[in-house]
């Protein structure tokens, strides 16, 4: 067996020239690249035994350089690198694939044994096709059922099913959800661009309507079936196949692959191989709409289903740095209910509860879709008002005060209270420097209307940051 060619991926050119050398001293082929991107550029057109990653880079990172590779070629090894402090991504980049991981400064002979050993056990799969098989669809499946983000999901899948099929280029169509079964969408394509891509799905949905048996089963085609006699930029494939995948129990998409074969070229491998891929794809989309209800519950509040604390937190930070990157402010209103207490005396908790939903649904009728309303605790909310300066957060939130002062609330319920509200507001960069101070300012703000008159939107004052 020759020597193995290895990909070096380091921004760090002392690293980067470090490695080359110690494996270029015993025997192996050496490539280096400066960069995840240069690295991602030269897998798509070479192939490689090794790959040797750092994981912190600009841009594109170990991780993401790892997933590439394996989208790539799924037997193709990878070795990341992690510095101090990283061991955590590195055990992540462990569960995504990665062969092994080292921690700078890598120790000559820790790199030489963890190379050997990965060329080794690469050699002794090369000997043993029925492992090689073996081994190549465990790691399409790893690389399946650890993605957890469905964007990304469609495309590991198509390219696990190209890895494996015959073919020369193909696509992911998925229907959108809450969308009738007819509306495939175009969600991934390989080797032929995104335009032929989309032209492919239209053909595919009119296919579709007199193809029941497409949705049963994994079965190959003639080309001359989807696109007829001007069979255009197909003309170069002779037939596709076309593998549904459920979710739930239910076909919610296709991954389509074309190739220069006929369709009675398909042998038993490939539809095993296909039928597999199938299976983990939608194994792996239902743990996504898990993952994803999952969260969605992390950051909602069970009473008022408004986002809580949990996810302020997030999209306060999220908003801090999309305005320190452009400049434009951002505001926060933070709002309290005048004398809430009185209506829980009065009326009960129960009835307390039914008012703050009603409060909670009359904020979200106040402001934009690109806004996020929170409900704080208790009586507390807080608004985020993207690129919006103090001026227009003032009028924001006055049209919140005389909504709630006017509503009457309840009636559903045969009542018909009235409530008041104070409101604060606080302008990131004007009143505060980061989202702690800017959610302080804001709350500070409330409280200082409240013990002025309540029912009242205060402007947080402009504080001196000189030392």
């Amino acid at each position: 067996m020759s020597p193995g060619r290895i990909l070096i991926v380091d921004d760090d050119a002392f690293f980067r020239n470090l490695y080359a050398e110690i494996l270029e001293s015993d025997g192996y082929n050496v490539v280096k690249a400066a960069s995840g991107k240069e690295a991602v550029t030269y897998l798509n057109s070479h192939e490689v035994d090794l790959v040797i990653t750092d994981l912190i880079m600009p841009e594109i990172d170990g991780q993401e350089v790892l997933e590439r590779t394996k989208q790539h070629n799924a037997l193709t090894d990878v070795i990341v690198i992690t510095g101090h402090g990283t061991i955590e991504s590195a055990i992540a980049a462990l569960k995504s694939g990665a062969f092994d991981y080292l921690r700078k400064p890598v120790n000559n002979d820790e790199l030489l044994l963890t190379v050997r050993r990965c060329i080794e056990q690469k050699r002794i799969m090369e000997e043993n096709q029925g492992l090689k098989r073996s081994l190549k669809l465990l790691e399409v499946s790893r690389t399946i059922s650890s993605c957890l983000e469905r964007d990304k999901l469609y495309e590991h899948t198509l390219d696990a099913v190209i890895q494996e099929i015959t073919c020369q280029a193909g696509l992911s169509l998925f229907r959108d959800k809450n969308t009738d079964f007819e509306s495939l969408n175009l969600k991934a394509v390989r080797h032929m661009g995104n335009e032929k891509g989309e032209m492919i799905c239209a053909l595919f949905n009119k296919w579709l309507k007199s193809h029941e048996g497409a949705e049963e089963a994994i079965l190959p085609y003639d080309v001359k079936e989807l696109a007829g006699k001007d069979q255009g930029f197909l003309s170069h494939f002779k037939s596709f196949l076309v593998v549904p995948v459920k979710i739930q129990g239910t076909v919610s998409g296709f991954l389509i692959v074309f190739s220069k074969i006929g369709k009675e070229h398909y042998n038993r491998d490939d539809i095993e191989n296909a039928t597999f891929i199938a299976e983990q794809s939608s194994l792996s989309f239902e743990n996504v709409e898990k993952y994803v209800s999952a969260q969605e519950m992390a950051y909602v509040d069970s009473l008022t289903d408004l986002y809580n604390t949990r996810f302020l937190e997030i999209a306060l930070e999220r908003e801090v740095k999309r305005s320190s990157r452009s400049t434009i402010p951002f505001s926060v209103l933070f709002m309290d209910l005048d004398y809430f207490k009185k209506v829980n005396d009065v009326h009960g908790h129960l009835v307390g509860s039914k008012l703050l939903i009603e409060v909670g649904e009359l904020l979200i009728e106040c402001v934009r879709e690109i806004d996020t309303v929170v409900r704080y605790g208790g009586d507390e909310f807080t608004i985020i008002l993207v690129d919006t300066d103090h001026e227009i957060a003032q009028k924001v939130a006055n049209r919140i005060r005389m909504n709630i002062e006017k509503k009457p609330f309840l009636q559903n319920e045969g009542l018909s209270l009235h409530v008041t509200a104070s409101i604060g507001i606080a302008t990131y960069p004007r009143h505060a420097s980061d989202k702690k101070e800017l959610l302080d300012m804001a709350d500070k703000a409330m409280y200082c209307g409240k013990n002025k008159s309540r029912n009242t939107v205060y402007l947080a004052p402009l504080v001196s940051r000189e030392e």
